[in-house]
């Protein structure tokens, strides 16, 4: 029997029943739910390769484990769904593709791509879109999405709710049945957008609560927005994407007083210390995007290398704050470099021999070069 034929027998026998659902306390969440979600993974098993390398599932899982952990033990209020707390086994696997894309079915069974993986930047967005799944499952929005469904007389989530609620006698057929059609629905349909945006929220406080960084969340959402090419193919298929959830997710992280210093979410340029070998001598210096932008000359009892890294260190400490171009100040005939007032740099005659240059000139291209940065910064969070 074809899958549309299947639900629609299971449907019309079951029509009758949908109120008696909606007017009793969910039978059909947690004990039931894992159930159909076993099925559902049944059939991840048989459609997909699964990753069996070591390292790559033991960061995968003991990111998600501490996040279910939270989720087990915390209700976060539910815009979509229901908050009420249904502890799950939580269980993550790699699915072998090179989409960059997630999925939950119910029960807590969650998937991530390899595309994913390799395109998040730390494990701080890796811990947001897990968080992100996580919220699907916790607040149970396959059940609420297949009421609403069946409310406008969908066949198919007629009889999905009908089995998840026990009011069908399981047996291979149906067991492969709904396994398909439940991971249709997590994978290539969807939730819906306030599922999606109930999922943002509900991640960023479980990554709070779990020591998690929830910025990860919208560093993932920005380079998204600048990637078309995956947002037709990848995670937003199913996870739309729109300018309101990026704004959302700047507005709650505001509201919970949480910095958004983008860098330490990505990976971002620093600013680092380099030590070259000059005439048998180590000669430390600044690089900043591949290039060397100040040598510092010993002064008094600071040697070069720890001079090196305390102009490193302002130079980041700058751009951690998100420091804007106009903010950004060279100062030719002083030959310095300073952001909102705080000298970054001041560059002296031996260290602009050091350089093969003068003061100015190097003040000059160190003043280019954290520009540079700034720009890709600000490139960088257009959406």
């Amino acid at each position: 029997m074809g899958r549309l034929a299947w639900t629609a027998v299971v449907a019309l026998a079951l029509v009758g029943q949908i109120g008696a659902y909606a007017a009793k306390p969910g039978p059909e969440l947690g004990a039931n739910e894992v159930k159909a979600g076993e099925e559902a993974a049944a059939q991840v098993a048989k459609e997909y390769k699964l990753s069996d390398n070591a390292a790559d599932l033991k960061r995968v899982r003991e990111i998600g484990a501490k996040l279910a952990a939270v989720a087990n033990k915390r209700e976060v209020g539910a815009t979509y769904g229901s908050p009420v707390i249904t502890p799950f086994e939580y269980k993550f696997d790699i699915i072998e593709d090179k989409d960059v894309n997630a999925f939950c079915v119910p029960g807590g069974h969650i998937y991530v791509y390899r595309g994913l993986l390799d395109f998040v930047q730390s494990d701080q967005e890796l811990a947001l879109i897990l968080a992100h799944e996580i919220t699907h499952a916790a607040h149970h929005h396959m059940v609420y999405k297949l009421k609403r469904q069946a409310a406008l007389e969908d066949t198919g989530a007629i009889a999905l709710l009908a089995a998840m609620a026990g009011g069908v006698k399981a047996g291979d057929l149906y067991n492969i049945q709904m396994g398909l059609l439940l991971l249709e629905i997590a994978k290539i349909n969807g939730y819906g957008m306030q599922a999606e945006r109930d999922a943002d929220a509900g991640a960023i406080y479980y990554a709070i609560d779990a020591g998690c960084n929830p910025v990860g969340l919208l560093t993932f959402m920005e380079r998204m927005a600048r990637q078309p090419q995956f947002i037709d193919w990848g995670i937003y298929r199913s996870h739309p994407l729109d300018a309101e959830r990026v704004a959302a997710t700047k507005a709650l992280l505001a509201k919970l007083r949480v910095p958004i210093n983008r860098r330490a979410t990505i990976k971002a340029i620093t600013a680092e210390v380099r030590t070259d070998k000059i005439d048998g001598a180590d000669v430390p210096g600044v690089v900043l995007s591949d290039r060397l932008i100040y040598r510092p000359a010993p002064v008094g009892d600071k040697t070069s290398l720890e001079l090196a890294q305390q102009a490193a260190d302002r130079i980041n400490n700058a751009l951690d704050s998100d420091v804007k171009m106009h903010e950004l100040r060279v100062d030719g005939a002083g030959a310095a470099v300073a952001a909102r007032g705080e000298t970054l740099i001041r560059v002296s005659d031996a260290d602009a021999r050091l350089m093969g240059s003068t003061p100015a000139q190097v003040a000059a291209s160190i003043g280019a070069a954290i520009r540079g940065v700034i720009l890709m910064q600000m490139v960088d969070t257009v959406h």
